[in-house]
This record gives structure tokens, C-alpha cells and sequence, in this order.
């Protein structure tokens, strides 16, 4: 019964985004072509006008009467790092790096949940800020487990405050997420769900080109095609 939006700022059919997720389920995909941006860079509109072009959806969605999922995908904090002037203080004096950028990003994702408190669904909404990746990998190891060190942030009107300070994966929001808006369901995702449990010990899996690294406690066990673990 959700209503479901992806809305990204480029064009969807890069890495095939469109295909993936219409043919995922999602009924609308929201791209450059819908927006009007104050601000284009190579990667497309900035997350000020993809954060308004969101709050303009998520307003319609509301407004419908039916429940929403929207994900929402940002690129300015991308290479070559191209945002607005006049915005934020830099961070660095050159313009066009990557602490500016994720300073920038910052700013207009903090406008965009300032906006979304004002409005009647903030008090029935979850939101989810996660990061795909960190910047560029470089460097020699296996896999560079430190690269892979992402924020994860979930807020909304009646979420209690807490750090979850055990080792967690990606695959482990979806299943909270589920549980913090009070589904009861069976699926067969494997993450954990930290609503019910955010203290036993957890997990993550890294995928590095084609090595395959599970990350328990303070080790690492990475998989090598054809050779040994």
C-alpha cells in the first residue's frame, strides 16, 4: 500500500539506476529531467534542488493520504566536487574538494530535515541517512577496511536517541527500519534488526572488487578467488 519514489538529481539511467529500481518495485522514478536546479554540476543538480524537489514530492505523497517510502539519492559530495557558491564557509581554501563537498552536502541535508520537522508527516516518518561508500579508495591492502567506515543515521519524531556501538552493515537497516515503523513481517533479508537487539556482538561484509572481506570483532577474514582465505 506505500506509495514509492526514487528521486535522484542525475539521470537515472546511469549504472542503470531506472531499471533497477522500476524493476524493483518502485512506481516513480524522479530524475534531472523533473527539476529545474539552480545549480548543475557534471553529476547534475545539486542536493539543494534535489532536497526541494524531494520536499515538493514528499508534500504530494502526504497530501495523497497514503503511506510513502522515497529514497533519495545525493551526488554532490562526488569528484570533481562542484557546488553553489556562497553557501558554506570552506573548509579548505581551494573550492572544489572533497571536505567542501561533504561540508556543502551537510548544509543542504540539514536544510532538508529542518524543512521536513515542519511538516504533519515528520511526526509519522522514519528517515534513513546512510552512505553508499566513502571517497576513492587508494592504497595497497586486500581491502581497505577503514575506506569502508560510513555514517548512519536514523531520525524521526519518536526515535529515542542511542549510538549503536557494535559493528554494523548496511544489510542490517532495512530489517530496523521495518521493525521502528512497526511492520511484522517474515523476508528473507539477513541483517539484524538493532530496534530489538543492539548489543550483541555483529558483523559486516565488504565487497572490494573481487575480494570478499567478514569483519567480527577486531579481525577480518578476506576471500581470494582460487587462492586461500
Amino acid at each position: 500500500g506505500y506509495g514509492s519514489r526514487f528521486v535522484y538529481g542525475g539521470e537515472a539511467h546511469f549504472d542503470n539506476m531506472r531499471s533497477f529500481f522500476t524493476g524493483n518495485g518502485f512506481q516513480r522514478v524522479v530524475d534531472r529531467s523533473d527539476m529545474l536546479p539552480v545549480f548543475e554540476g557534471s553529476w547534475g543538480a545539486s542536493d539543494e534542488d534535489l532536497f526541494n524537489k524531494s520536499l515538493e514530492r514528499l508534500k504530494i505523497l502526504h497530501k495523497e493520504g497514503k503511506p510513502f517510502f522515497s529514497l533519495i539519492f545525493s551526488s554532490s559530495n562526488h569528484e570533481p566536487f562542484q557546488f553553489p557558491d556562497g553557501r558554506i564557509t570552506l573548509y579548505d581554501a581551494q573550492k572544489q574538494t572533497v571536505n567542501n563537498a561533504v561540508k556543502y552536502a551537510d548544509y543542504a541535508l540539514g536544510k532538508f530535515i529542518s524543512e521536513a520537522k515542519k511538516q504533519d508527516y515528520w511526526k509519522d516518518t522514519v528517515f534513513l541517512i546512510v552512505a553508499d561508500h566513502d571517497t576513492r579508495v587508494y592504497g595497497n591492502s586486500l581491502v581497505p577496511i577503514k575506506k569502508f567506515h560510513i555514517p548512519g543515521l536514523i531520525l524521526g519524531a519518536d526515535i529515542e536517541p542511542k549510538r549503536i556501538s557494535t559493528i554494523a552493515s548496511q544489510i542490517d537497516l532495512a530489517p530496523t527500519l521495518l521493525s521502528l515503523i512497526g511492520v511484522s513481517s517474515q523476508h528473507p533479508m539477513i541483517g539484524r534488526d538493532f530496534a530489538r537487539d543492539s548489543v550483541t556482538p555483529g558483523r559486516a561484509l565488504i565487497q572490494f572488487d573481487n575480494y570478499f572481506a567478514w569483519l567480527e570483532g577486531n579481525s577480518a577474514t578476506i576471500l581470494r578467488p582460487g587462492r586461500g582465505a
